[in-house]
């Protein structure tokens, strides 16, 4: 019969088969969908688990370099390029649909406007300030705007 240590992660079975290995034991690893489940033989499980609890810290090591590796990938990724599946910002397409009301709105107010000022400059005049104050009040949050 055979001693199991337990089912590690592909980097973690690794490193402790080598450490079994290196205290001269004969350790059995098979991969299964959860991970990696190394055994021993009866007969080594004392040493074989004395061995796993003193070199705790090598295999928890090799796990968090490789948790590392992966950030350090992905953080690659974000720099130097847009991850897998996801896009770098809005297109450009989608940024002019952003602007296209308040184009709209001022070519609306322009045409409005000189038509106002071929009938009354004065009136034209009231008409930029009112814009003006009411552009103003939207840009600080106060305005029917936000």
């Amino acid at each position: 019969m055979a001693k199991d240590l337990g089912t590690w992660a592909p980097e973690q079975a690794t490193v402790l088969v080598q450490v079994l290995q290196g205290a001269g034991l004969t350790p059995d690893a098979k991969r299964t969908r959860a991970g990696i489940v190394v055994t021993v033989p009866d007969a080594q499980a004392d040493v074989a688990v004395r061995t796993l609890a003193e070199n705790m810290d090598a295999i928890a090591d090799a796990a968090r370099s490789r948790a590392e590796a992966r950030r350090r990938r992905s953080r690659e990724a974000r720099t130097g390029g847009a991850p897998r599946g996801d896009r770098p910002g809005p297109l450009p397409t989608e940024r002019l649909l952003g602007a296209a009301r308040p184009i709209v709105v001022l070519l609306v107010g322009l045409l409005v406007l000189s038509a106002v000022a071929r009938i009354s400059p004065a009136l034209a005049l009231v008409g930029v300030g009112v814009g003006v104050y009411l552009l103003g009040r939207r840009q600080e949050g106060d305005g029917p705007g936000r």
